[in-house]
């Protein structure tokens, strides 16, 4: 046969893009790009700030340096003129007295925005400078400078020259500013930037391949356990999901399948058990019925049948008794009891023990007080009778059932204990009686034995009323021990 065409290879691209492994790569590149962008504006605009303050505390000791040199005498005008900073000089009267070439086309807005300080003052401020007067001063423009000023007191008109060809006679009080230009800072800046463009792709491009191969590589775990699944059919629920070393959440998820496929498994094999033991327990009483019938027909002169028919008709009780015990087995055993009353149980027990043919056992009932219990009456009914049944078939002469109050730490519960005399039930099939089918004394008929379902009906009715039926230790004999929950208070009278 021939294989079916491989898609297009535009199709198979589209559905890689479309797979975990790729959405997960591509969130990883996104968060990288994000983080990535939002730390390289966050380091760009530091470093800014920071080279901008560097220079702003080295502008600030050189301002202190030359005006006190100033005061002296003995440092001109001109050596304000530090390196790349910017510097201008008023004179106390106001008048604008020099300013540095870089601020020569701004004259008019610095002298402008410039005043004169008291002596021996100081002040920091910012000195804002628009458009340039000339192409030389696109430097500067557009800029908010920080600016330093200082004053200096009794400088003589000898120590500063004022620029206009004479000096200035007299003692002066002199304001000296100076400002910060951001150029190293911006060099700084744009060097950090071209770094983080250059390496922003490839950071983000590697973090996209790690988040693909480490999920590729997860993928290939979880793909081992699919494809374990699809081969498990109900032949083969044997069959376990592969647990990676990792105690990683697919470690988890592959325990807990391997736990659910195992439930499954005995699930399935308890159910094709009951269907065969069910089959089994069918097939005998119609066989002997089939038997019975068949022989009346072939000798019908010979036959007595009124005999045949009562005969026929206990097969067939017997056959409407067993399968309504499998019908109420086949039930989901968490199922809520339907129609909840309240049943007084010491009269229930009462009730069923007057019912039930003792033969050569008697039945005595004990109770301290009355209990009443949530549930269904019938079903209740029916507990109770099986529990006694089975006593009564294995009792030597007398049956005990006693009811009393349990206040146990987690709730208040209605205790009936069920002790006959006869030979017990050894510990190792305490818990086995309470499956379907099952019969401890092999030499027991059916005709008085049962089909071993009555203790499994009375312990999935038990559990339906949100209680326990177990067998408890006992000296002598079998003792069943059933509890079931009493109503809150105060419905419930001390």
């Amino acid at each position: 046969m021939a294989r079916p065409p491989r898609p297009p290879r535009l199709l198979r691209s589209l559905h890689s893009l479309r797979s975990l492994r790729a959405r997960s790569a591509a969130a990883a590149g996104l968060a990288a790009a994000a983080a990535f962008t939002t730390g390289a504006f966050w380091l760009s605009h530091s470093l800014y700030d920071s080279q901008l303050n560097d220079a702003k505390v080295a502008a600030q000791a050189r301002l202190d340096v030359a005006v006190a040199d100033m005061r002296t005498g003995h440092v001109p005008a001109s050596g304000l003129l530090l390196g790349d900073r910017v510097y201008a000089l008023v004179l106390d009267s106001g008048r604008l007295l020099e300013v540095s070439p870089d601020l020569e086309p701004f004259r008019a807005q610095v002298a402008a925005q410039l005043t004169p300080l008291p002596a021996d003052e100081q002040v920091s401020r910012t000195l804002t400078l628009d458009a340039p007067a000339t192409a030389t001063a696109s430097r500067l423009a557009h800029h908010t400078l920080p600016l330093y000023g200082q004053s200096a007191g009794g400088i003589s008109g000898y120590s500063i020259q004022s620029g206009f060809g004479e000096p200035d006679r007299g003692e002066r009080t002199v304001t000296a500013y100076l400002l910060v230009p951001p150029w190293d800072a911006e060099r700084v800046q744009e060097s950090v930037q071209r770094l983080l463009l250059v390496a922003g792709p490839f950071a983000v491009l590697l973090v996209a391949a790690i988040a693909w191969a480490v999920t590729a590589r997860a993928m290939r775990r979880v793909e081992a356990i699919r494809a374990q699944m699809a081969s498990i059919t109900a032949q083969h629920l044997d069959r376990r999901v592969p647990v990676p070393s990792t105690a990683d959440e697919i470690a988890h998820l592959a325990t807990t399948t391997n736990q659910t496929l195992q439930k499954l498994d005995h699930a399935v094999t308890a159910q094709r058990r009951f269907v065969a033991d069910a089959s089994h327990e069918l097939r005998s009483p119609l066989a002997g019925l089939r038997t019975s019938l068949e022989v009346a027909l072939t000798h019908p002169d010979r036959t007595d049948w009124p005999t045949v028919v009562r005969a026929a008709r206990a097969d067939t009780v017997r056959l409407q008794h067993l399968a309504d015990d499998l019908l109420l087995l086949a039930r989901p055993p968490v199922a809520a009891p339907a129609h909840h009353t309240r049943v007084e149980l010491t009269d229930l027990a009462r009730d069923v023990a007057a019912e039930l043919p003792h033969g050569t056992s008697r039945i005595t009932v004990h109770a301290d007080r009355p209990l009443e219990v949530p549930g269904n009456a019938a079903q209740l009914h029916r507990l109770l009778r099986n529990l006694l049944e089975n006593a009564l078939r294995h009792a030597a002469d007398h049956v005990t059932v006693t009811l009393t109050e349990d206040p146990g730490p987690d709730g208040h519960w209605a205790v009936l204990e069920v002790l006959d005399d006869g030979p017990g039930i050894p510990a190792p099939d305490r818990e086995r009686v309470f499956a379907p089918f099952t019969r401890l004394d092999e030499a027991r008929t059916r005709d008085t034995g049962g089909a071993g379902l009555g203790l499994a009906i009375a312990r999935d009715l038990a559990t339906r009323h949100h209680g326990t039926l177990a067998l408890a230790d006992s000296p002598a004999g079998a003792r069943f021990l059933l509890r079931l929950p009493l109503p809150p208070h105060p419905a419930r009278t001390p």
